[in-house]
């Protein structure tokens, strides 16, 4: 058996070395060798907000935020270490959680849905992007004061799939768009509207794709790097968590004033492989002021932006303590 496994493991091992860039994803699921065999997962937090800031505007106050968030390890898929979280978005969201980030894929049997998948469909496929639309307009119903935001990665499919679901599930009409001189760059952090503002003009949604998207012809589907700028993501040791700019490239050096996304989620690795390290997430989730920990990335990414970092994003939002640091950094 052992042998077997060896072997398979070899063999793999050879055919990733010809590939030049190894990728930053999850291990096949064939190779997915658990380092928590029965995880027991924490129940979620709860976010508790800071009363002042709904007077704010949105760019000015913190939210924590799930990557890869339909990607879910359960006891049914043993676990998957394709999964970045435990709890899917509709308890994310009623826990506290008010960023969602996913992938979305063309569909391997050629069908126009968007399927919401980690890396690869075959690896973890967390269902279709109309899924993912009716939860967030059903916890958007269901809490009028409350404003969600989605960061989409789009590994394909073209934009009217996109908007089709947007038009089916109705969160086009709840979608905000910024003024048409606030767009291709134009919009900085004094530009959004306040949380007040949005609730009463119910334009509670507010979306970003990274690629594909044409605001001229979808308004409501943002060019993320139009908006934001990112930390970088590839992270497998705790001392390399940054502050820095990382996305788009070409705001090396300086701090724009445009929303933060400060990528804070760490990976193990496997034969060259990464994948979601859950061993350590209650660490990297943690309000403390530790190297690698949340709340000390928070704090010093606030000490460089000379405000407040706009979104926190991590694996295992349930581990640690995610929403002390969302509180933190937004009552201070």
């Amino acid at each position: 058996m052992y042998l077997c496994i060896f072997l398979l493991l070899f063999v793999y091992q050879c055919l990733a070395s010809q590939v030049q860039q190894v990728p930053v994803g999850p291990l096949p699921q064939w190779l997915a060798l658990q380092d928590d065999d029965d995880p027991h997962p924490k129940q979620p937090g709860s976010r508790v907000p800071v009363p002042a800031l709904y007077h704010k505007r949105y760019s000015e106050q913190t939210f924590i935020g799930t990557h890869d968030a339909v990607a879910i390890r359960t006891s049914e898929n043993n676990w998957s270490l394709s999964g970045n979280q435990y709890f899917n978005v509709s308890t994310q969201l009623k826990a506290g959680v008010r960023f969602i980030q996913a992938q979305g894929h063309n569909d391997p049997n050629g069908k126009s849905e968007i399927r919401m998948c980690h890396f690869n469909c075959a690896l973890m496929d967390g269902g279709s992007l109309h899924e993912l639309l009716a939860t967030v307009k059903s916890f958007l119903d269901e809490n009028p004061r409350e404003i969600v935001t989605l960061m989409l990665v789009n590994v394909g499919p073209p934009l009217e799939h996109w908007a089709r679901a947007y038009y089916d599930t109705g969160l086009d009409i709840m979608s905000y768009i910024p003024a048409p001189d606030k767009t291709f760059g134009n919009m900085k952090t004094g530009d959004w509207p306040t949380i007040v503002e949005m609730v009463e003009t119910n334009k509670r949604l507010v979306s970003f794709l990274d690629k594909g998207a044409d605001e001229t012809q979808v308004p409501f589907l943002l060019r993320e790097f139009n908006y934001m700028f990112e930390t970088s993501f590839v992270i497998d040791h705790s001392s390399q968590f940054s502050c820095e700019p990382s996305r788009p490239w070409y705001i090396y050096g300086y701090i724009p004033d445009r929303l933060s996304l400060v990528n804070h989620f760490l990976y193990a690795s496997f034969l060259g492989f990464r994948y979601p390290n859950a061993s350590y997430a209650n660490t990297t989730n943690g309000a403390g002021f530790r190297e690698g920990e949340l709340g000390e990335h928070a704090v010093r990414c606030r000490s460089l932006y000379e405000r407040r970092p706009n979104y926190l994003l991590v694996d295992f939002f349930n581990e640690g303590d995610v929403f002390d640091v969302e509180y933190g950094m937004n009552a201070y």
